[in-house]
């Protein structure tokens, strides 16, 4: 497996769907309604704009399915915080990872520092306009919740974590020896991608922490609980099982969320997903079908929406080394299946299409898509930003 199928493997499968079908491509031109808007001096305006801001303002959970590596991706999940003025950001990093970020992001000034000594530690949010928006978040007061696996770039600060939470001195050096082992033996290889299945993570063994478990019996809740989700994480590492990993999400979710729902109502918060493709996809099996449920259960709307990049740069996500992880990005070649949407997209635009009218028509059977993963699209999605400029998102510097 090469090392971008490992990244997008391990932290996440972005679904794209692929294939428009002839019977698509004759869909009258006013179900593809092109709405324009255009992002000038940090901030956006245009037609299209106030229509996603009536669709946010009208919303109680909103996903953003992104394309992983454009920078324009955080800035605009950033301005629909703004609208929708969320309880939490909801993200794909696991729950200690999150914690961690929240007190990283307050210190802009430690920023370098820490992503010299810590290269991945934050997956996505190791990028700039991410780690901006986590930034953004803090200083607004909004929570960020991880529901992902264990970041397996990030086992150094695992460990540290754990060590942190051990009562007894034995138990601490033994977190801090697996801190040390995985630090050097991890470290050198963030600058060289051929050497990325090198990374400690994928020699764990379920036997290794069933040992540490019964060291740490004794410990607390907190301390058990970690070594149980690095122990539940250790598939995922070596992609043996998506539905673990799926499943694993849900269940972090609901440990979030199990304050607000009780034997007599659920109160479930404003909340913003900002998570891959085919994790923000409603009427599937992915963590975002949970929280609609869990929104129609409480009366509450949803929203989704999927941004995607017509042209320009995009993070390749290796090596951490900007003049190489940021690459040329062409998606009228890479997703030829947009082009009758890509089109209709000028230059500087941002466009949004409403995918609602198509959906009607393919619910009452007017309007017959043969490709499946394309049906999935139009039936999981309620608008489509495409960006025509997209940028690569580069490290922290």
């Amino acid at each position: 497996m090469n090392l971008k199928n490992i990244l997008l493997a391990l932290f996440v499968t972005t679904f794209i769907p692929s294939g428009f079908s002839q019977t698509v491509n004759k869909v009258p031109d006013s179900l593809l309604t092109k709405n324009v808007f255009f992002y000038k001096n940090g901030n956006f305006e245009g037609k299209g704009w106030d229509l996603i801001k009536k669709e946010v303002t009208n919303s109680h959970i909103v996903f953003v399915g992104e394309q992983h590596g454009v920078a324009e991706v955080p800035v605009f999940s950033g301005k629909i915080a703004d609208i929708l003025q969320p309880k939490a950001l909801v993200v794909e990093i696991d729950p200690y990872t999150a914690a961690q970020l929240e007190k990283t992001a307050k210190n802009l000034a430690g920023y370098s520092d820490y992503f010299k000594r810590k290269p991945y530690d934050f997956a996505f949010y190791s990028w700039q306009e991410e780690m901006n928006l986590i930034h953004k978040m803090t200083l607004s007061k909004i929570a960020i919740w991880g529901v992902n696996e264990i970041n397996f770039l990030s086992m150094p600060t695992f460990f540290e974590t754990l060590a942190a939470t051990a009562k007894q001195a034995s138990n601490k050096k033994i977190a801090l020896k697996k801190a040390n082992e995985f630090a050097k033996n991890d470290f050198p290889l963030f600058g060289d991608s051929n050497k990325y299945s090198d990374f400690m993570a994928y020699r764990m063994k379920v036997s290794e922490v069933d040992s540490l478990l019964y060291d740490f019996r004794n410990e607390s809740q907190v301390s058990q609980k970690m070594l149980r989700d690095l122990k539940t994480s250790i598939p995922i590492f070596a992609n043996e099982s998506y539905e673990a990993r799926v499943s694993l999400m849900k269940k972090n979710l609901l440990n979030y969320l199990y304050p607000y729902i009780t034997a007599d109502e659920i109160k479930i918060p404003k909340l913003l997903f900002k998570l891959g493709g085919n994790h923000a996809s409603r009427g599937s099996f992915e963590v975002s079908n949970l929280a609609d449920n869990l929104a129609d259960a409480a009366g509450k709307k949803s929203l989704h929406i999927i941004v995607i990049g017509k042209q320009g740069t995009i993070n390749g996500m290796s090596p951490v080394d900007n003049s190489k992880a940021i690459v040329a990005y062409n998606g009228l070649e890479e997703f030829k299946e947009f082009l009758p949407f890509f089109e209709k997209v000028g230059e500087n635009e941002w466009v949004v299409y409403d995918l609602r009218p198509i959906r009607r028509l393919v619910k009452q059977d007017k309007l017959k898509i043969d490709n499946p993963k394309l049906k999935t699209y139009v039936l999981g999605y309620d608008l489509l930003v495409l960006i025509d400029k997209a940028t690569g998102d580069k490290f922290v510097q």
